[in-house]
């Protein structure tokens, strides 16, 4: 096999400094000599890497616009570091690179720039792979591998940043602003145009068909750190969820669970490591890191025990208490608070399903992360909405079986079986990177709409000494659609300020703050 010959260099195709989004490069593909060539081109840049906790930390920010996360409000007032640049996204600012005190930015277009330089990554190997000599069987089936792992990969990022930068998939909101579409990898000279909402599931849905195609009855490599058709149905299953076509949705989770139904059961979990690794019996895909993690609880030890964020009374309620073995294993009630600095210490719920104290590589994503869990969770919601609740049902116990010390038949129907199960996904998938995007398509369900009021909070402090100065809340209202979709990236209309947008609104702090 001829060695890589030439390493490209990947420069953003949507991104980087703000002079240059939508620049196209003249891109000097890595020149591969062999399928193989091609195949670590595209594991190496295509896909997000498992990453140490400091590194790699993409497409956390919907974490902290959900309402999983609350702020630690202890004397030091937390990192810093870490809390400052997610002010405007956990407080829902129209301007989320605008820190509450200073002038200096955050970059607004972090994971924007991240995914459309993988998406390009995809293109180049779609537009190279069939001009590799396939010399057997083997290589044939590697070549197909190879084109549908990219088709997937790049399904996935569209359908990420159509769900961040468009409105949720609706009737009415099929031809309003998303984002630009290139499936090309060779030079543009133009102006680019944002495509439609509809335009970008067209486009997903059309990758996820090719990847069905190729990856289907194929090669499995390296497990769970590439697509297999497995992802490919789960994937499938998630996207037509959103779009309220339930029977796609379930045949789809159906044909994962046909695959691969594994539940890790916690009743018989007794590990002190993090409870879904590489090797868990119902991991299916897993890319990039916990990086989610360290924001949240990154110190605790003897020096002193600070999370940045607690979990939320909203995700702390929905558990089933004492009764619900993911209170030990994905939350859990510790004694936090400082020993240096005098603070007091009090009794909080912090998140454990990754332990962002403990250095090294996490094993699985805090976004890109696919289990049979989910599989379960959408066929449910899609049966119940299709009217076949004694299916809903079974699924839906069949995984509180897995979860719950004591898990009693289900008897919920209509409307109740249907908060159940949402409640359920808020409970198995939190910060996994579901919640946010599963609060917008509630608002916009043909079936049981929803939609609730969430608060969350800033803190001001002084450093020395430590005091807390004052804390002001901002409120997402039941009635703000507008604000469930992100304008698009200052750096990216600063460079094309022709780009057809959605506004997101903004933001002011509540007229009266109450104490929290």
């Amino acid at each position: 096999m001829r060695k890589l010959l030439i390493i490209c260099c990947l420069v953003g195709l949507f991104g980087g400094c703000s002079s240059n989004f939508l620049k196209e490069y003249s891109q000097d593909l890595a020149k591969v000599g062999s399928l193989d060539d091609l195949d670590e081109v595209l594991a190496g840049s295509g896909y997000l890497p498992t990453a140490k906790l400091n590194e790699n930390d993409f497409f956390k920010v919907s974490h902290f616009m959900s309402d999983e996360l609350d702020i630690y409000k202890a004397t030091n007032g937390g990192d810093k570091g870490i809390r400052m640049p997610m002010f405007g996204w956990h407080t829902w600012q129209q301007d989320v690179g605008l820190p509450f005190e200073g002038s200096a930015r955050t970059p607004e277009n972090k994971d924007w720039q991240q995914a459309y330089t993988c998406i390009n990554i995809c293109n180049m190997v779609l537009a190279s792979a069939d001009d590799l000599p396939a010399n057997n069987t083997r290589e044939e089936l590697q070549q197909k591998r190879i084109k549908g792992e990219a088709h997937f990969l790049r399904a996935l990022y569209y359908f990420t940043l159509a769900n961040l930068y468009g409105q949720p998939y609706c009737a009415r909101n099929l031809n309003t602003p998303a984002v630009p579409i290139k499936l090309t990898e060779y030079v543009e000279d133009k102006d680019y145009t944002v495509n439609t909402v509809q335009e970008v599931y067209v486009q997903v849905l059309t990758d996820l068909d090719e990847a069905n195609a190729y990856l289907k009855d194929n090669e499995v490599k390296n497990l769970p750190y590439r697509a297999d058709i497995t992802a490919v149905y789960l994937l499938k299953s998630r996207v037509y969820l959103y779009m309220q076509d339930w029977e796609k949705a379930r045949e789809y989770a159906d044909s994962v669970l046909m695959r691969h139904n594994s539940l890790l059961d916690l009743n018989a979990y007794t590990s002190g490591s993090e409870v879904f690794t590489k090797t868990s019996p119902e991991m299916i895909f897993s890319m990039g890191g916990y990086a989610l993690a360290e924001y949240v609880y990154n110190r605790r030890g003897s020096d002193g025990t600070y999370p940045n964020y607690i979990i939320s009374d909203d995700l702390r309620l929905a558990f089933d208490g004492e009764n619900d073995w993911r209170t030990q294993y994905y939350i859990m009630l510790d004694n936090v608070g400082g020993y240096s600095t005098g603070n007091v210490k009090t009794d909080e719920w912090v998140f454990v399903k990754a332990k962002g104290w403990e250095a090294g590589y996490k094993e699985s994503s805090d976004h890109f992360m696919f289990r049979t869990a989910e599989a379960y969770l959408n066929a449910a919601e899609a049966a119940a909405y299709s009217g076949d609740e004694a299916a809903a049902r079974q699924l839906l116990k069949t995984l509180r079986d897995n979860r719950l010390k004591t898990s009693s038949e289900i008897t919920a129907g209509g409307k109740e079986l249907v908060d159940l199960i949402r409640r359920e996904r808020q409970c198995e998938l939190c910060l996994e990177g579901h919640r946010w995007f599963d609060l917008r398509r509630y608002r916009v369900c043909e079936k049981f709409p929803y939609s609730k009021k969430i608060t969350h909070y800033h803190a001001t402090y002084q450093d020395y000494p430590p005091k807390l100065l004052e804390t002001k809340s901002y409120t997402l209202k039941e009635d703000e659609d507008a604000a469930y979709t992100l304008s698009l990236p200052k750096e990216v209309v600063d460079f094309q300020n022709t780009l057809a947008s959605h506004q997101r609104p903004l933001r002011s702090v509540d007229p009266e703050t109450p104490g929290h």
